[in-house]
């Protein structure tokens, strides 16, 4: 089935991966479909905070390694889609991609960008190559705004432009059968957390995408943090019995050919 395919037929879990390493280990997880890239992971593995503070050249390179990788096809996740998007796309598309994700934010002010010009850098991206699927963001629910009426406004103006999938972060879990009523026949992407229901219930929902974001690379830098932090604080090592051996890291990492 084809990543399209994947929006169109159902439900699924796209796990968002932020180096070679994880991309691999992800991908080749029974029920993986496809990986997308974290750009807040990618960054964090750079040393870099999120918000399109990183080059063009150097998030295209770190999705590059990913798509190599990774077992299944990639989704990049470009921010804001940097200043030229169709330029954007296009080096994306070279590097192998089957997707991306374009906020309707502005950086580095980090402003919404109006409806129209919003709708406009999705035109843009959809004028590159009519086979990427296009998954568009809006912020209106992070924003703080929380203004539903505006947000599925927007959506709706993406979807014209040709945004194929429409991701929501931020819309509080109540809200999204309500969503999904006010957009029929979309594809709706939400933002994995702890709060969620169940994966059926998302499915039962309509809900036809569920993005883990930034949370697996956090959870894995959080694990590790916490770890030392026991051992340095006098609780020994056994907080370093993790659950990846040695052995299947190199086994995953060796069997990529």
């Amino acid at each position: 089935m084809t990543f399209r395919e994947l929006h169109r037929s159902g439900f699924f879990v796209l796990p968002n991966a932020w180096d070679p390493a994880s991309a691999r280990l992800l991908s080749t997880l029974p029920g993986v479909p496809a990986l997308g890239t974290t750009s807040a992971g990618v960054a964090a593995a750079l040393g870099l905070p999120d918000g399109q503070r990183m080059p063009l050249a150097t998030m295209l390179r770190a999705v590059a390694a990913i798509v190599e990788f990774s077992a299944v096809p990639v989704s990049a996740d470009l921010e804001g889609g940097y200043g030229d998007v169709r330029a954007t796309i296009r080096a994306a598309v070279d590097v192998g991609v089957v997707g991306v994700n374009i906020e309707d934010v502005r950086y580095p002010d980090g402003v919404m960008w109006s409806a129209d010009e919003a709708a406009d850098r999705i035109a843009a991206a959809r004028s590159v190559d009519a086979d990427l699927v296009i998954n568009a963001r809006t912020d209106e629910w992070w924003s703080g705004d929380r203004r539903f009426d505006e947000g599925v406004a927007r959506l709706r103006r993406f979807l014209d432009a040709g945004a194929d999938c429409l991701f929501v972060p931020g819309l509080p879990e109540e809200l999204i059968p309500d969503l999904v009523a006010a957009l029929p026949g979309a594809a709706i992407n939400v933002l994995a957390s702890p709060t969620l229901p169940s994966l059926e219930s998302l499915a039962n929902m309509g809900v036809r995408r569920v993005s883990t974001g930034s949370s697996l690379a956090r959870l894995a830098w959080g694990a590790a943090r916490d770890a030392l932090t026991g051992v340095l604080g006098g609780a020994g090592f056994g907080g370093l019995a993790g659950n990846l051996s040695y052995g299947e890291l190199t086994e995953a990492l060796d069997g990529r050919n």
